[in-house]
């Protein structure tokens, strides 16, 4: 089992916290093998949907629940990855079921994850619940209906060389956002200055699925960015999707990061 501690939340924004501590001491048991891992240098430029391991873009409307669909997108694309299962988890249960009442409020990814992990015992498909609501409601999970298994998390260091590994081997991340310039992006790459969108307000939750580098055909220069899968509907950004510079904790895009265990 992973040993996995409770985290004290340090401030509160709009719909995602931030966690005070990190998890120490999370420890993958001896026979615990992430079968898919790669080894070996990255390339250039990943993306998880060129696999089709990423699921549709949803919508959270005027519910603050970005933590929800942020840790569901996770997992729908860790299970695609290591358990070649397609599925719509239901975001819908986790606001109802997990305990915390948090509802259409903030909350940090990893108490999502732990959550999950220590009470639920995963997640419920979407067909197995009510419909998404867009307020919280009481709970209606009878126990009968097996959840999709989650058995683990890990919190990923505030790098964003490890970032890409990371993505890269394991899988798309989970992370903490300013949704400062968010509000205002209409597509290309996002490069916001610290002063329209600070990395120590965060205060949105996301996936990043990949990573590339643009190169300006006429001057040559290089703009490394990320490719985020956000939760505001296909009718925003690059089709639901943003493209953050990369290298600089744009919008704190690097400093808090997870994703699930699945198999």
């Amino acid at each position: 089992m992973l040993r996995l501690f409770f985290i004290t939340i340090l401030f509160t924004r709009d719909c995602y916290s931030i966690a005070s501590d990190y998890v120490m001491n999370v420890n993958l048991v001896s026979n615990y093998k992430m079968s898919h891992t790669k080894t070996g240098n990255i390339p250039v430029y990943w993306d998880w949907r060129d696999l089709n391991k990423v699921t549709p873009v949803k919508d959270q409307m005027n519910c603050n629940a970005c933590w929800a669909f942020s840790a569901i997108a996770n997992i729908e694309s860790h299970l695609m990855i290591y358990k070649n299962m397609s599925e719509s988890l239901s975001e819908q249960f986790l606001m109802d079921c997990d305990g915390r009442n948090v509802g259409c409020s903030s909350s940090s990814i990893l108490n999502t994850f732990s959550t999950i992990v220590e009470k639920l015992g995963g997640v419920l498909r979407e067909t197995d619940y009510k419909p998404y609501r867009k307020r919280i409601l009481p709970c209606s999970w009878d126990h009968k209906i097996p959840v999709i298994p989650v058995v683990g998390y890990r919190r990923v260091q505030a790098d964003e060389v490890v970032m890409a590994h990371f993505i890269y081997k394991y899988g798309p991340l989970s992370a903490g956002i300013n949704s400062a310039s968010m509000a205002v992006y209409k597509g290309g790459i996002d490069e916001p200055s610290d002063d329209i969108c600070s990395p120590k307000e965060m205060n949105h939750a996301v996936l990043i699925v990949g990573y590339n580098v643009y190169v300006d055909p006429d001057t040559g220069k290089s703009v490394p960015y990320w490719i985020i899968k956000n939760s505001w509907g296909t009718n925003w950004g690059a089709k639901g999707y943003y493209y953050l510079v990369r290298g600089r904790n744009a919008c704190g895009i690097a400093s808090d990061l997870s994703f699930s265990f699945v198999n």
